[in-house]
């Protein structure tokens, strides 16, 4: 996604705002000061004008990011952790860890969203027609009632990685239950409806409607890059199966004393060997794991005063793995905890060590 910021947590969940969305923020305040409201409310100064802008861009991003919530409130009641939700130009994105277990969690975490953009267009309706109210509340809430059925309605549109998509995935992944194969014939129709907006929006840019043509052309391909790269995943997971982690891991493992000190751990560990992580064992048992990112964060002068066991990662039971599970389940378990690496163990036993750039390393070797 790029550069973007962290403004605060919803219901526990990062709120980020990506760069681009000052860009559509500006624009879409623009263009509502200029046209809509000056096209609706007759004899009102500008400085107004721009005001019900500004208000009305704030409450379609707050729509988006209450469509998003949706979306959050169904996945974490499946306990699919959320990493983020980022506002940016095409609107909002929750990054769901994982994919949903049953294709009637993935129908509902999807459907989730529309259904909460309806309810919102149907409060905006309602402010709209409340009796007695001002001409600018009714501009407003016309404006985003109008917007979020339009939100509701480009959503289903059966092409993933829109929300209609992943309703097609889970009624094809229900039908044939394979999950792979529902994912590749969801991507082909996102891209098909991609390829259509872009089609679309080359004819508005030739025709004289510039600004909304390149819309479409920027959405389309947008889209289209989207439901490529969920293609090419599927594949890469297939290209996994059946592999077990016995296969991929480095079973010579180098491991540190938890009283090392940091010094002795770079000088005769990371910088001979050029690994950029190693577990750390105390008493005999694994104790924690020492990457390049815990050294990052201490000054080197003091690296001679600090043990390996004071800034280590402490060892947990998500930090290891045993050699007969699916490669797959090792990828998962990186991405959710945010490893690097995984000790392999049998019993209290260390047999080995596996990590995403071991992973990637086997399957380059592998496929050529």
């Amino acid at each position: 996604m790029g550069q973007s910021w962290q403004i605060g947590r919803v219901l526990g969940i990062p709120l980020r705002v990506h760069v681009s969305w000052f860009i559509v923020f500006a624009l879409l305040s623009w263009s509502l000061s200029q046209g809509y409201f000056p096209a609706v409310l007759r004899h009102v100064p500008m400085w107004q004008y721009w005001v019900l802008g500004i208000v009305a861009a704030l409450l379609l991003f707050v729509s988006v990011l209450v469509h998003e919530l949706g979306h959050c409130i169904v996945a974490l009641r499946y306990r699919i952790p959320i990493s983020q939700i980022t506002l940016f130009i095409f609107g909002g994105m929750a990054q769901i860890k994982r994919e949903a277990p049953t294709p009637k969690a993935e129908f509902l975490i999807a459907i989730a969203g529309p259904l909460v953009s309806v309810l919102i267009a149907l409060g905006f309706w309602g402010a709209a027609v409340f009796p007695g109210a001002p001409p600018s509340m009714m501009a407003i809430a016309e404006y985003l009632m109008n917007i979020n059925f339009v939100l509701a309605a480009f959503n289903l549109v059966p092409g993933y990685p829109l929300d209609g998509g992943r309703v097609l995935r889970a009624g094809i992944w229900a039908w044939s239950h394979n999950f792979h194969k529902a994912t590749r014939y969801a991507a082909r129709a996102g891209q098909g409806f991609a390829i259509l907006l872009m089609v679309v929006g080359l004819y508005d840019v030739t025709t004289g409607a510039a600004m909304g043509g390149m819309w479409f052309l920027l959405i389309g391909g947008f889209l289209f890059s989207s439901a490529q790269n969920s293609h090419r995943q599927v594949a890469f997971q297939e290209s996994l199966a059946g592999l077990r982690v016995g296969d991929v891991m480095t079973p010579e493992v180098v491991t540190l004393q938890a009283d090392e000190t940091l010094d002795q751990a770079v000088n005769r560990y990371f910088l001979q060997l050029g690994f950029g992580g190693f577990p750390v064992m105390a008493n005999g048992k694994v104790a924690g794991m020492l990457s390049l990112r815990e050294l990052k964060t201490i000054p080197r002068e003091e690296w001679p005063n600090l043990t390996v066991g004071q800034v280590m990662t402490p060892h947990a039971p998500q930090s290891e793995i045993r050699p007969n599970e699916p490669i797959t389940a090792a990828m998962d378990r990186m991405l959710q905890e945010d490893r690097s690496r995984l000790v392999v163990t049998e019993g209290e036993k260390v047999v080995g060590l596996i990590t995403r750039s071991g992973i990637a390393r086997f399957l380059d070797l592998t496929q050529r």
